[in-house]
């Protein structure tokens, strides 16, 4: 049931297996260290799903369920995982509800043990729900003094508007306040289900004691149901810009245009166009021109985000406040260079190749290669992803970085554009008074 692409080939050699009782995974067989590692999520299972007056739920429980579970109490727990330099951890993005886990070949019994036993039987003591509670509420109170956050507070509230994406999956004071331990079980019991399920695996271990590895910590899951599906996002359609106020003698900027999917054929040349654009550090045009030539800024950056419901590529930058305009519009003269002039060869030839180069670098420890794996998976990418993206880089050219350009940025205006922190004196902006997603 493995991939048929040979291994000398490959960028990874993943290869699709089924475990005994029926669990599909991918594994990475890698014998240099006595290493094993697990990457798995629960798809759909993200805090998209966190009910309304207990936002927050899905953050607290990926916080605690490793707080103690079956026999060993919060304590005994951790110290089983330290004691044995176990790496276990959970989070919770907007999309998924992901796990993984670390351990050196000779204590897999005990580390696979302690995962079965948090994911089947979590305790969610009182204490535990507590502190960890008191530690969320304490993360989002200190965040009220980063600009950063602030911003992307903002820019999520104003460019999701009313879809669930806009609401602060790190969860709110009340909600937070709101969530018991009854709460926890009940989200475990509804999410942690097969139908669900997503596992990659790398490390010394066989494909088939994988497989049995599995069965032992997922197989008596129930079967449950496919997880709940949402509307796609719909961006603003004027373009909008909202700022808030800190006493920070600096601006963190952001601006946002929607894009398109990863399955979409223009994806590749995307990447390309955005490692061009702000996505190639000092060598892409956005900080040659506005850090380097002009001093307006401390660092620029372009990235894309994909998201199920939403996919935006985003501008951020600091700065100060009276740079703001000047920035604004070097951007524009930068995007609307790329939309109606071909990029220089020799550029585009140095973006493939750092793009090309720079892959194999990804997977230096095995924790990454199940990384790898289990995105690869929540992407429904096929298991020879890795193997086409060379390919697929090389064979982008300065036409398409130049449609590209077209079609994301239709306008040079973004979408949204927030800023945190101190303020330009122009007007431009509307002042919000009180952030959503906090209290």
């Amino acid at each position: 049931m493995s991939s048929q692409i040979q291994a000398q080939d490959r960028v990874l050699d993943i290869a699709e297996h089924i475990s005994p009782r029926g669990i599909k995974f991918w594994h990475v067989e890698d014998k240099s260290l006595p290493i094993i590692t697990m990457h798995f999520a629960f798809k759909g299972a993200g805090s998209i799903n966190d009910p309304m007056g207990k936002i927050g739920l899905g953050q607290l429980v990926s916080n605690t369920i490793d707080e103690g579970a079956a026999e060993r109490d919060a304590n005994a727990f951790q110290e089983a995982l330290q004691d044995h330099a176990i790496d276990l951890s959970f989070g919770n993005n907007r999309d998924n509800f992901t796990g993984k886990i670390k351990t050196l070949k000779r204590h897999s019994d005990l580390a696979f043990e302690l995962l079965r036993d948090a994911i089947h039987v979590p305790r969610f003591d009182g204490e535990a729900v507590n502190r960890m509670r008191q530690a969320n509420i304490m993360r989002v109170k200190s965040s009220l003094a980063k600009p950063d956050w602030l911003a992307a507070r903002l820019m999520n509230d104003v460019y999701f508007g009313d879809h669930p994406y806009a609401l602060n999956s790190g969860g709110t004071i009340s909600g937070l306040n709101a969530i018991t331990a009854d709460d926890m079980r009940q989200f475990v019991t509804r999410n942690f289900v097969r139908e669900t399920l997503r596992i990659a695996t790398a490390g010394d271990m066989s494909a088939d004691d994988m497989g049995e590895v599995i069965d032992n910590v997922f197989a008596d899951l129930p079967l449950g149901e496919p997880a709940p599906t949402f509307d796609e996002v719909v961006p603003p359609t004027q373009s909008i810009k909202k700022a808030f106020k800190t006493n920070s003698p600096q601006s963190v900027v952001l601006m946002t245009w929607p894009t398109f999917t990863k399955d979409d054929p223009d994806y590749y040349a995307l990447r390309v166009m955005n490692h061009l654009l702000g996505g190639g550090g000092f060598s892409s045009y956005l900080m040659d021109e506005i850090r380097e030539k002009k001093g307006l800024t401390y660092g620029i950056y372009s990235n894309p985000d994909f998201m199920d419901y939403s996919n935006m590529i985003m501008i951020q930058s600091a700065m100060e406040p009276q740079n703001i305009a000047a920035m604004t519009s070097a951007i524009e003269t930068i995007l609307n260079d790329m939309k109606a002039n071909p990029t220089d060869e020799s550029l585009l030839s140095d973006a493939k190749n750092y793009l090309m180069g720079s892959l194999p670098l990804r997977f230096s420890t095995t924790l990454s290669l199940s990384g790898a794996a289990i995105r690869m998976q929540l992407d429904g990418r096929p298991i020879d992803a890795l193997d086409q993206w060379n390919n697929n880089i090389m064979a982008v050219d300065v036409d398409d970085v130049m449609r590209v350009a077209n079609r994301v940025f239709t306008s040079v205006n973004p979408t949204v554009t927030i800023i945190a922190g101190a303020i330009p004196d122009d007007g431009e902006f509307e002042l919000v008074e009180e952030l959503n997603g906090i209290k």
